[in-house]
């Protein structure tokens, strides 16, 4: 009992040392902050990575140009915590621009309209005008003007937010930063950015070292507005120990095993609203069900995505109410799996695989396990992208393009300390060049069994039939799981012994507030439009009858 103790609270101790004991130093070839040149980047990633990149940047740019960098992270939190905060400041930045430039107030209209990705017919007749070109006379305009005006104005702006790069994430986030104008392919001068690297370097760019896609995945921007820099799956981390005291007498391998009766209050899960890759997780799950309908036959496409996205949420709202919690940090899943708090959880692959070293033993054994649901999840890119006004943009290029290039590639998957490897801590990510993966890498790999192009062969994401529901997922997880949880638990803690096709399980089963054709109809015409109220009232509709709903499975139909 005390040995357990002792290695419990060691492993703590590990947890709240990490984030100081990871973070770069003089003698690992980082600098402190203050010293040389200044490199911001805006982040999601741990703090392992930070330090990894941080001492390696450095240390080339040392010994290639004798010059002395430090990079300053600084993460908020995850891809969405990140998104609001870039939507702050550069309303802020542009706020201030406005009223320099055109003398007129900063109105609701201004604020929605400069960042408005769908502006279309409307951008392009102030374009041809000359409008932007001269400022004056504005107050003659109409509002839909200024909006068009004011988001070519931004467009043809460098102003900027003191931060030079965004480094992480998913593409879905990185494509919304690109089509809204905060990321973009080249600096001002033309001579820095992601587009100028494809310049520089077309070599890199093609399909035998960084395809452009893979399986229906996006790994850059068409307009180099944004590039893949590493690559990851999703799939479920495990523990053995706890999957034995539940009584689950297999390993986990599908998807739907995480719906099973006897993980009530043993899944963890991540709120995907905080989280990119937690709902980049849930969509695959999705996609696995549509698929399998595909294959089956009988159903045309629309038919089969209709019926596999019902399916889905039935599995999902069995899922939900398994799961202990909705945390609002991703990595606070695999700890609680790895510690016994969780028998299984939802996460991106290099989370599973940190924590199945973390608890190897001395004979290679460990109790918690990673799987990547086989035809259940699809290989994305985890990018990178230089911010519209970077501070020092050519400090941006010369990190990007270290990252891409071999030597960075192997910090993300070669063994500690190995030549050219991390120096403290494996970060088990599998790069994103296809020619990392040969006979000369092989021996230094932490993973060496796994290359993301031969697993990318047996599933193939279809963004037509998802990718534009990214929000609404989010949405109706969030209205039908995540606020009224404890109702939901309630529901199916009374109902989730009977037998599937109970009335009990028919009525938990009910899914249509959020059934595909609800979702076309109603709740993703909501969430495009600008008007925040009609979806927090939305929302708040859907969460009461939901709660109710779950109450009426307790208590009866009239509580």
């Amino acid at each position: 009992m005390l040995a357990r103790l002792s290695i419990v609270l060691t492993l703590l101790a590990v947890v709240l040392i990490a984030p100081f004991a990871l973070r770069p130093s003089s003698d690992a070839g980082g600098l402190d902050a203050g010293d040389g040149e200044r490199l911001v980047i805006i982040t999601p990633h741990n703090e392992s990575i930070q330090a990894e990149f941080s001492r390696a940047f450095a240390l080339h740019m040392k010994t290639t140009e004798g010059r002395d960098v430090f990079v300053d992270w600084r993460q908020p939190g995850g891809t969405s915590e990140i998104a609001k905060f870039l939507k702050s400041e550069y309303t802020t930045r542009f706020e201030n621009l406005w009223k320099k430039e055109t003398g007129l107030p900063f109105t609701r209209n201004i604020r929605e309209g400069f960042q408005d990705r769908k502006m279309g017919d409307a951008l392009e007749q102030v374009i041809q005008q000359g409008y932007v070109d001269d400022l004056t006379g504005l107050h003659e305009r109409t509002e839909e003007e200024l909006a068009a005006i004011a988001r070519a104005l931004f467009l043809r702006s460098s102003i900027g937010v003191g931060i030079d790069l965004f480094f992480g994430g998913g593409a879905y986030d990185f494509s919304r930063q690109a089509s809204i104008g905060t990321l973009v392919a080249k600096d001002d001068s033309g001579e820095f950015g992601p587009g100028a690297l494809s310049a520089k370097r077309p070599g890199w760019f093609g399909d035998a070292i960084m395809p452009e896609s893979v399986s229906g995945e996006p790994f850059r921007d068409e307009e180099f507005r944004w590039v893949g820099t590493v690559l990851s799956s999703f799939g479920i981390v495990y523990n053995e120990d706890v999957l034995e005291r539940v009584g689950f007498e297999r390993p986990l391998a599908q998807w739907d095993d995480l719906a099973d009766p006897r993980f009530f209050g043993q899944i963890a899960l991540a709120d995907p609203t905080k989280s990119g890759s937690t709902t980049k997780a849930f969509e695959m799950l999705i996609q696995e069900q549509i698929q399998r309908l595909m294959a089956k036959g009988g159903l045309s496409e629309d038919e089969a995505v209709a019926a596999g996205w019902d399916t889905a949420m039935r599995m999902i709202l069995k899922i939900s109410a398994n799961s202990r919690y909705f945390t609002d940090s991703a990595a606070k899943v695999p700890r609680d799996v790895a510690l016994g708090d969780a028998a299984a959880g939802m996460c991106i692959d290099f989370y599973g695989r940190t924590f199945n070293e973390i608890y190897r033993s001395e004979d290679g054994d460990s109790h918690v396990q990673f799987v990547m649901p086989e035809g259940g999840t699809s290989i994305g890119a985890d990018p990178i992208g230089m911010l519209r006004g970077a501070p020092s943009p050519d400090l941006a290029h010369k990190f990007i393009e270290f990252v891409l290039s071999p030597a960075g590639q192997k910090l993300w998957n070669y063994q500690v300390g190995a030549t050219g490897g991390p120096q403290r801590y494996a970060l088990r990510r599998p790069p994103i060049r296809r020619d990392f993966y040969n006979e000369e890498n092989r021996p230094f790999q932490t993973d060496p069994e796994v290359n993301p192009y031969e697993i990318a062969e047996s599933f193939t994401y279809h963004p037509e039939w998802t990718g534009s529901l990214f929000a609404s997922l989010r949405f109706v997880i969030k209205a039908a799981c995540i606020d009224p949880h404890e109702e939901q638990q309630a529901a199916w803690d009374r109902v989730r012994h009977e037998k599937p096709g109970s009335p009990g399980r028919m009525a938990f089963d009910d899914i249509s507030l959020i059934s595909y054709d609800r979702v076309m109809e109603r709740i993703a015409p909501a969430l495009g439009k600008k008007n925040k109220v009609i979806e927090i009232s939305l929302a708040r509709e859907i969460s009461s009858a939901f709660r109710k709903h779950y109450e009426s499975i307790v208590h009866g139909p009239e509580s």
